[in-house]
């Protein structure tokens, strides 16, 4: 019973603001229930006056049964709204909690994989109000059980005493067994999670799955995972098969002596007809009652599993949480330094003592082989990470310090592959400013708006991976208007022309160049083309700053700087890969 209420009380720890209606379930539920206790009242009455042959007397019964049946139904209509309301609440807000956790914190995918998240998200919050209903059901089980004990007492004591014992028996027997069906119903949804999360990998690389032939070794791999969920599974249903075959035998078996002992009773002269109905009923009632509670207890297990999932992701907290600041100040200039920085990550050093400095309204290129720190650099930033010792500042103040919001509002850009929701190309944008004539301003600004215009429906045409309305280079315009429209100061670019034709590439390097007018502009790139729009430059080599200043400079005095802004168009692609 402990691991029940720990359930009960796991799910008002991750959102509790319905108390009350909690407690309307729980009056409507008990109302109900005993409700379905007087029927068999009204019956063994009646059964009383048949045999008395005072056949008057029966209307009084009927109108019992009425108002047994009234009360009844509305006490269970009142049950459904409760439900309904509880779980808008609980899938919804929990939902949103689960969203914004994932949001706020990228190194959860390092302690959970996807295909568990993706489940969590969408399948297990559709049973949380399912917590609430079971408890309330197994409770309300519990006290219908003792006022049909009471009523069994108060005929017959030796006969409540028989009812009781095999209800006991009945119970131990089931509960043992729910224990056994939670624990490999848990197992099944573990490498249910393993086979989810392939899939996921493989819709995210089906190209390359089909044309590399890569589903013969792709299924090898997951048949194991499919053979151990096979064996959790057929254990839970050996014991399903046991709860819903053999224990409730043994209980018919009970069942039956039990009426040949109130037969025995009724011949005796020792318990009339009417008396020999009404309890037969109860227990009829007994064993409906012990049988709910029971599939209420083991749902309640297994819904355990979900809140315990839903629980794990929303209290993870990885080893170095960054916090936010209370600087409030939104009035930020752009000046970005890196001072004597060393970042480490898996215990492997990625950028040692880099410093540098960048500057408002100057367009910045950090370039570098693969793997020299580039991309860091920027996740450092956006304050994906905390460094390990050294600061980084923005206009001289710690980046730590920020609030959430002055940082977030001050710091923008787009990545290497550009992303769009499957919604209108106004919500899109939407998401980040809702002026309208704001974002059709920043259309303008990056020479996309013509082409928005000439859609059927213009913003408002909607989105979609199915209908290829947007090249990827339109995409990218949509990221930086995107960033333009967060009305951020400092704007982060990484690899943003790394899969772009030579002609997009100079529309968004022409971009770029504009932007830097109101702007800090810190670009990460390959292309020779972006390169050359640069202010300043900063070469990374193996996780050190090896040379930096002005372009033309830089270029003269670093070798490696010279090498990748002098590549062809066809050597830089064999450099990327």
């Amino acid at each position: 019973m402990k691991r029940y209420i720990n359930t009960f009380k796991e799910l008002l720890h991750i959102a509790n603001k319905k108390t009350w209606i909690i407690i309307e379930m729980f009056i409507s539920s008990g109302i109900n229930n005993i409700a379905s206790l007087l029927p068999p009242i009204a019956t063994a009455g009646i059964i009383g006056i048949i045999t008395n042959n005072n056949f008057a007397g029966i209307w009084f019964y009927v109108v019992l049964y009425l108002l047994f049946y009234v009360i009844y139904y509305g006490s269970l209509h009142f049950n459904y709204y409760t439900y309904t309301v509880l779980a808008d609440y609980y899938h919804l807000e929990v939902q949103k909690l689960l969203f914004e956790k994932i949001a706020s914190n990228e190194a959860i995918f390092q302690k959970f994989s996807k295909g568990k998240i993706v489940d969590t998200c969408s399948d297990d919050i559709r049973y949380l109000v399912d917590v609430i209903d079971c408890i309330v059901k197994a409770s309300m089980s519990i006290v219908k059980l003792l006022i049909i004990f009471v009523i069994f007492m108060y005929y017959n004591i030796l006969v409540a005493t028989l009812v009781l014992v095999l209800d006991l028996v009945y119970l131990k027997l089931m509960n043992d067994n729910s224990k056994n069906v939670s624990k490999y119903y848990e197992g099944t949804r573990k490498y249910e999670d393993k086979i989810i999360d392939m899939l996921n990998q493989m819709l995210s690389n089906l190209k390359q799955v089909k044309t590399l032939h890569l589903m013969p070794n792709l299924n090898r791999n997951l048949d194991k995972s499919r053979k151990r969920w096979e064996e959790q599974y057929d254990k839970k249903r050996k014991y399903m098969t046991e709860r819903y075959c053999k224990i409730p035998f043994l209980v018919y078996v009970g069942k039956i002596l039990l009426y040949i002992f109130l037969a025995y009773l009724v011949i005796q002269g020792k318990m009339t007809l009417d008396k020999l109905v009404l309890l037969i009923s109860y227990f009829e009632m007994t064993i409906t009652c012990t049988d709910l509670m029971l599939d209420n207890l083991l749902n309640l297990s297994n819904y355990g599993v979900r809140v315990k999932r839903i629980k794990t992701i929303l209290e993870y907290t990885p080893q170095k949480e960054i916090d936010f600041g209370e600087i409030d100040n939104d009035y930020i200039n752009g000046v970005v330094e890196f001072k004597n920085v060393i970042f480490e990550r898996k215990n492997k050093r990625i950028l040692n003592n880099v410093s540098f400095k960048i500057y408002p309204n100057e367009t910045t290129v950090i370039v570098g082989h693969s793997g020299s720190g580039k991309t860091t650099i920027i996740n450092l930033l956006y304050r994906l990470y905390r460094i390990k010792s050294g600061e980084i500042l923005i206009d001289g103040e710690n980046i730590y310090n920020y609030t959430k919001h002055v940082y977030a509002s001050n710091v923008s850009g787009a990545f290497q592959k550009p992303f769009v929701f499957e919604m209108s190309i106004k919500e899109n944008l939407s998401l980040v400013d809702d002026n309208f004539s704001n974002q059709i301003e920043a259309c303008k600004r990056v020479g996309i708006h013509d082409y928005i215009s000439s859609l059927p429906k213009g913003y408002n045409t909607i989105l979609s991976e199915s209908e290829s309305l947007l090249s990827d280079g339109q995409k990218q315009l949509l990221a930086i208007v995107r960033a333009i429209l967060s009305k951020a100061e400092i704007l982060l670019f990484d690899e943003v022309t790394s899969n772009m034709d030579p002609e997009t590439t100079i529309k968004i390097s022409d971009i770029l160049t504009d932007l830097k007018q109101d702007h800090t502009i810190i670009i990460i790139t390959h292309k020779p083309e972006i390169m050359k729009i640069a202010d300043r430059v900063i070469v990374l080599n193996d996780g050190k700053v090896s040379a930096k200043g002005f372009n033309n400079a830089v270029f003269e005095k670093s070798s490696l700087y010279r090498e990748l802004r002098n590549r062809t168009f066809a050597s830089v692609s064999k450099f990327e890969e």
